[in-house]
C-alpha cells in the first residue's frame, strides 16, 4: 500500500469524488514503496497541483484529476477548455497543460538540490537524475468516450486515465 501525505483519510472532506476514488486506487494498488502528495503547494501565487506520486526507481508523476463530464465541455484547445457550469461557458485551462506547468515548476524546484542533478559533463547536467512526467485523470469520461471525441488532440491517449481505468 502506498504511503501518502497528508494522511489522505485527514482531507477526504476537501476532496472531489473523482480525487477520492483516485487516491483510494492509488493507495490500495502502489506498492509501498510509492510515496504520494496530495494537494501540494506550487509556485508563489498558491496554486496546488493534485497528485505527486514518486518512486525511488521510477520516478516522478504530477497527475491533474478532472470531475468534467462529456456533455459539459464545450471545447478544448491546446492551452484551454471552455466548459458548461451552472447554464454559463467557463474558460478554464487545458488540464494536461495545468499538468505540465506543474511538473515544470517541481522538476525546477528540485533541480536546485545537486544530489537530485546529473554532473558536470554528463547528459544529464543539470538536469534531473530521475524521469518525470504528467498526465491527466478524467474521473467521469470512459475510454471509449474519450476515443469518440477530439479530446485526444490536444490531451494525447497516453497521458490520461479514463474513468473505467481507475477500477
Amino acid at each position: 500500500m502506498a504511503h501518502f501525505v497528508p494522511i489522505l483519510s485527514s482531507v477526504v472532506g476537501k476532496m472531489t469524488p473523482g480525487e477520492r476514488r483516485f487516491a483510494r486506487r492509488l493507495e490500495s494498488h502502489l506498492d509501498a514503496d510509492y510515496v504520494g502528495w496530495y494537494d501540494v503547494p506550487v509556485r508563489a501565487w498558491s496554486q496546488h497541483l493534485d497528485f505527486l506520486i514518486l518512486h525511488p526507481r521510477r520516478g516522478l508523476l504530477v497527475s491533474e484529476v478532472k470531475d468534467w463530464k462529456l456533455e459539459n465541455i464545450r471545447s478544448m484547445d491546446r492551452l484551454t477548455a471552455t466548459l458548461q457550469v451552472d447554464g454559463r461557458e467557463v474558460r478554464k485551462s487545458n488540464p494536461l497543460e495545468q499538468a505540465k506547468q506543474y511538473a515544470y515548476g517541481v522538476c525546477k524546484l528540485l533541480e536546485s538540490d545537486s544530489a537530485l542533478v546529473g554532473e558536470p559533463g554528463t547528459s544529464f547536467q543539470g538536469k534531473l537524475v530521475f524521469p518525470w512526467g504528467y498526465g491527466v485523470v478524467l474521473a467521469n469520461i470512459s475510454r471509449k468516450a474519450f476515443a469518440g471525441t477530439d479530446l485526444g488532440n490536444v490531451i494525447p491517449l497516453e497521458r490520461v486515465i479514463c474513468q473505467d481505468e481507475m477500477v
